[in-house]
């Protein structure tokens, strides 16, 4: 396991655990069962594990963040980055997916929410290569998933995401929305902490 990724891990494994000492110290939510409904913040910040599978790659695991916003009891839209790097040979490929989701929670948010989600995203990639080879790119992509999320407090979640991702095809980048064509890039799991206020 590269240095960067037990970083990575580290951090997320330490987050975890501050969240938890955290939690000890919050009010509880206002919900005592599983399934009674929690009075949570209109805004949540939080930091992410993300296992990538490419469909044409390796599967590997990689960091980001992620912003919601939660207007009402059934839905919240979130922003998240997430940041890959592979290193083939002597090339070094690094991706920044920039998403925006829908997140619908059909039974409201209770203490354990399941949801469903779904939204687009800009990938922005930067390619470089011997002998000076340096390009980037961005495509536009979709995604499709749902979720799960654990209201320790009021101020503090745990949730973890299925996403399957299509990416427009290199040929379609400049054609309109319409005429765009996608094709399967693969799916990713997140694991994500987010405080709430």
């Amino acid at each position: 396991m590269g240095t960067w990724k037990r970083s990575a891990l580290l951090a997320t494994l330490a987050a975890v655990l501050a969240g938890m000492l955290y939690e000890g110290g919050t009010n509880q939510a206002a919900a005592e069962g599983i399934f009674d409904d929690v009075n949570l913040g209109l805004v949540s910040i939080g930091g992410r594990a993300s296992y990538f599978d490419p469909k044409d790659g390796d599967a590997n695991w990689f960091g980001g963040g992620q912003l919601r916003l939660h207007p009402f009891k059934f839905l919240a839209v979130e922003g998240s980055v997430d940041y890959r790097k592979t290193d083939i040979n002597s090339t070094t490929v690094r991706t920044f997916p920039v998403q925006g989701s829908a997140l619908i929670y059909p039974f409201g948010t209770k203490r354990l929410s399941p949801f469903i989600l779904g939204g687009a995203g800009w990938y922005f990639t930067n390619i470089e290569g011997p002998h000076g080879f340096d390009k980037t790119q961005h495509r536009f992509g979709a995604h499709l998933g749902a979720g799960l999320q654990l209201f320790l407090s009021e101020h503090l979640s745990l949730d973890s995401t299925y996403r399957h991702i299509w990416l427009e095809k290199i040929e379609s980048k400049d054609s309109s929305l319409h005429d765009k064509q996608f094709q399967d890039n693969g799916h990713m799991v997140t694991f994500g902490l987010n405080l709430h206020f």
